[in-house]
């Protein structure tokens, strides 16, 4: 019982382990991605960022590509969940349009 105890406890300290290593490696990629864009950044720095080697940085995400559409599904989630609370909103169409300037473009 100690044996299966003991392994269990292992095996979660290895999942958030990992899920604190992705979430690095998202983190660190979102901030080169602003920085340089897609074309400009480069998994060497994304891995720097991250402070993990590059192997493992392909270990989590094979390409660079893979990364930054994960990065960009993330973001366009968030935008488009707020963007229809405002948009559905008893509102005019002046103050929904206001509303969103100050919620994005400011």
């Amino acid at each position: 019982m100690l044996l299966l105890l003991t392994i269990w406890l292992n095996r979660m300290v290895k999942i958030k382990k990992d899920a604190t290593t992705e979430e690095k490696i998202v983190e660190a990629a979102r901030t080169i991605f602003i920085k340089k864009g897609l074309s400009g950044a480069r998994m060497q720095e994304i891995a720097d960022e991250a402070g993990i080697n590059k192997a493992m940085l392909h270990y989590y995400f094979r390409s660079k590509d893979m990364l930054f559409e994960m990065i960009f599904r993330q973001s366009a989630q968030k935008l488009f969940a707020k963007l229809n609370i405002i948009f559905d909103s008893d509102m005019s169409l002046f103050e929904k349009i206001e509303k969103f300037v100050g919620d994005y473009i400011m």
